[in-house]
């Protein structure tokens, strides 16, 4: 058995987003924590290999202290008999040109940065070959090559065989959010009949086979708003032949979090906005996302959304920078972020029916697409052509009837600007 500790997208010296240099400093004093308890976590089981899967630190960012910092946490691991096998990625590539191939690196951290995948044998104590890793890196900054269709086949049936790779998994989740670098699909991965696939690129933790012998471990920390939820990296326990057992670790001292608020049509005052914002933060954070963070430790975006009778006060920026600073205050927060664009004010749809302005006649074809199947296939063509035969129009009217309040707030709040 291999024990490993999967990891990937770590991206030190990243461009983090953030609305302060201030919290942009400590965003990235947070990720060199983080990627200090992955050296602790390693050492301390201990496991028998790390693996990085790509994208160790973004390449034109890569500042010397950080270079250091990063040395030093690899000789750790050195000191303590753990081999490091780091496969690059399209953010540190290898080549001569590039940072990762100038990096003074000790002599049990191998460096795969070549697309031609290069098999490494573990070996244990007596010196004997206990499982292979196979890796290939990417050499510039745009690979788009299959390089996992290019693995070889194990050649050891009764060794654990791992491959480690940078790679844009076609059917993963979130993948639209990723440039498309070292595509590949899960038949290729599947292809070589590895007992584990240690992948990087894609920021979400996620299987991607049905046989969970293929993941992604996400990133090390959260970036932005987008990336939101317990973050880290994955423990694992590799067997020839047999599923491997994972184990996700929350390693990432930050979260990020964004958390909508909606039914706020009877919240008018500031002390309740407050209120039904930390309710809904706590349920998020205790809601099976791992760990329980403290709150001094989360970065949350509020998006307000639906009427309120708040929303004519929350149109000016001053007043939201206000409101920021107070839920960072009261909620105890790292930051607090609020964002209005789908707030309304609220509205009374029906002293608008049958009146010959606008809103009228916009609420004379809502209630007309409600009663007549036609006009509703006039309208949504491609909708309606995808119904499956047994379907009726039930879920197109359910859209249509929640759009009649949307689209009165809409004309009243442009009338206003």
């Amino acid at each position: 058995m291999i024990r490993l500790l999967h990891l990937a997208d770590v991206h030190l010296d990243t461009a983090f987003e953030g609305r302060t240099a201030e919290l942009r400093k400590h965003l990235r004093e947070s990720l060199r924590t983080a990627f200090e308890r992955a050296v602790d976590l390693a050492i301390g089981e201990p496991v028998d290999v790390v693996v990085i899967a790509g994208d160790l630190f973004d390449d034109d960012r890569l500042s010397f202290a950080t270079e250091a910092f990063l040395v030093e946490q690899c000789e750790r691991l050195d000191g303590a008999g753990i081999p490091v096998i780091y496969s690059t990625g399209n953010h540190d590539p290898g080549g001569s040109s590039y940072r990762a191939s100038r990096i003074d690196w000790p002599e049990t951290f191998m460096y795969v940065d070549d697309t031609e995948p290069e098999t490494i044998d573990l070996t244990g104590p007596d010196g004997s070959v206990v499982g292979c890793v196979t890796a290939a890196g990417h050499a510039s900054t745009r690979e788009s090559a299959n390089l996992a269709a290019t693995f070889p086949e194990r050649s050891e049936a009764d060794l654990p065989h791992i491959g480690v790779l940078h790679a844009h998994v076609t059917s993963a989740a979130q993948v639209d959010a990723h440039d498309r670098y070292a595509p590949c699909s899960v038949d290729d991965l599947e292809a070589s009949n590895y007992d584990y696939w240690a992948l990087g690129h894609i920021h979400q933790r996620q299987p991607v086979n049905d046989e969970r012998t293929a993941w992604y471990c996400g990133n090390l920390q959260g970036r932005s708003p987008r990336e939101t939820g317990p973050k880290g990296a994955l423990l694992v326990e590799v067997e020839a032949g047999n599923v491997p057992s994972v184990r996700p670790v929350v390693l990432a001292p930050t979260r990020w979090e964004t958390v909508t608020l909606s039914g706020l049509s009877t919240v008018d005052t500031l002390t309740e906005l407050e209120e039904v914002a930390r309710s809904a933060l706590l349920d998020q954070l205790e809601a099976g996302r791992g760990d329980t963070p403290a709150l001094r430790d989360v970065i949350v975006r509020f998006e307000l959304t639906g009427p309120s009778p708040l929303a004519s006060d929350l149109d000016e920026e001053e007043a939201i920078d206000e409101l920021e600073a107070i839920l960072s205050d009261h909620l105890g927060v790292l930051d607090a972020e609020v964002r209005t664009r789908d707030l309304s004010p609220p509205v009374d749809v029906d002293q608008f029916r049958g009146e010959t302005h606008l809103a009228g006649e916009v609420l004379a074809l809502l209630d007309r697409l409600m009663e007549d199947d036609e006009a509703l296939a006039d309208v949504a063509p491609d909708v309606w052509a995808s119904m499956d035969e047994d379907s009726d129009a039930s879920n197109i009217r359910a859209l249509v009837r929640s759009l009649d309040r949307e689209a009165i707030a809409r004309l009243v709040r442009s009338s206003t600007d």
